[in-house]
């Protein structure tokens, strides 16, 4: 989904930026929801397969669910307009091709409307406590990109990498599996979301100069930067690592799984299933 990180983010807005065509959130999420589905199925089949559990279930079994969700108790209010409000949002990312709201704009809304008197959910006082620097952190990075480009200083970096690459690059369906690839290779030179902050623009003038589909590319591109084998490729694994409950190599073992099936998907997704949506 657009929401779902920070190179999402980037990458749509890039897309459009660069690439002069609309990134609707109903349409990348379409896009990739089957091959999310089947890589969830594929990373739990895998962990169970390296991993399997000291215990085939809990002790106190479907007991223990029941009790806790007796706790909770009945839905409170606020939490009755929080799904409403949730709900809502959802509704009108998803009816984005109809409305073109952009994303961004729903979001800030529903933000707001959660801090309103009566309907909304959060307090002043819980608006005090949101952490700003996620939403720095992708500001600052969108802007590094910025200078990055302007200033020619990737251009060495982009252009060794890329004058490889790019004669591979003859049609969308062709170049799906050598883009996958290639992205995959230029995350191990930077981390996420700085591979798709300093690679989109150069990727979206490539396929304007050769009439190749801007979404398409900056889609496959995006969906790239998705394999990782390396800590240090997301700042997510960091803190997940960072805990101590897996090593870098179990992280690797399942990366490289993952990535393969992924590009399998990918290679069905792009020739068969994304013209069905739109996407060609």
């Amino acid at each position: 989904m657009l929401i779902a990180g920070a190179a999402s983010i980037i990458a749509r807005g890039l897309i459009e930026r660069e690439g002069g065509v609309p990134v609707y959130y109903s349409q990348w999420f379409f896009a990739y929801l089957p091959c999310d589905l089947i890589t969830v199925a594929a990373c739990w089949a895998t962990i169970l397969w390296f991993y399997p559990p000291e215990k085939k279930e809990l002790a106190e079994g479907r007991s223990y669910i029941d009790l806790q969700l007796a706790k909770l108790g009945p839905m409170t209010g606020s939490e009755k307009r929080a799904a409403i409000l949730m709900g809502v949002t959802i509704a009108l990312w998803m009816t984005d091709f109809i409305h073109h709201i952009p994303p961004s704009m729903i979001g800030l809304g529903a933000g707001l409307a959660a801090c309103l008197p009566k309907i909304g959910v959060l307090s002043s006082e819980d608006f005090k406590r949101v952490d700003p620097l996620p939403v720095m952190l992708v500001a600052a990075v969108i802007s590094m990109a910025v200078v990055l480009v302007d200033t020619k200083a990737i251009e060495v970096v982009n252009v060794a990498f890329f004058s490889q690459v790019q004669p591979l690059f003859q049609s969308v369906n062709y170049s799906a599996f050598f883009m996958y690839w290639a992205g995959f290779i230029y995350h191990f030179l930077l981390p996420e979301p700085s591979n798709i902050s300093t690679s989109m623009p150069l990727l979206m003038r490539f396929a304007k100069e050769n009439n190749l589909s801007p979404l398409a590319i900056g889609m496959i591109w995006t969906f790239a930067s998705g394999g990782k084998i390396f800590i240090y490729q997301s700042p997510v694994l960091v803190v997940g690592y960072s805990y101590g409950r897996f090593e870098a190599k179990d992280l690797m073992k399942v990366g490289i799984i993952l990535t393969l099936v992924e590009c399998l998907v990918l290679l069905l997704l792009v020739p068969v299933y994304w013209p069905l949506i739109g996407i060609k």
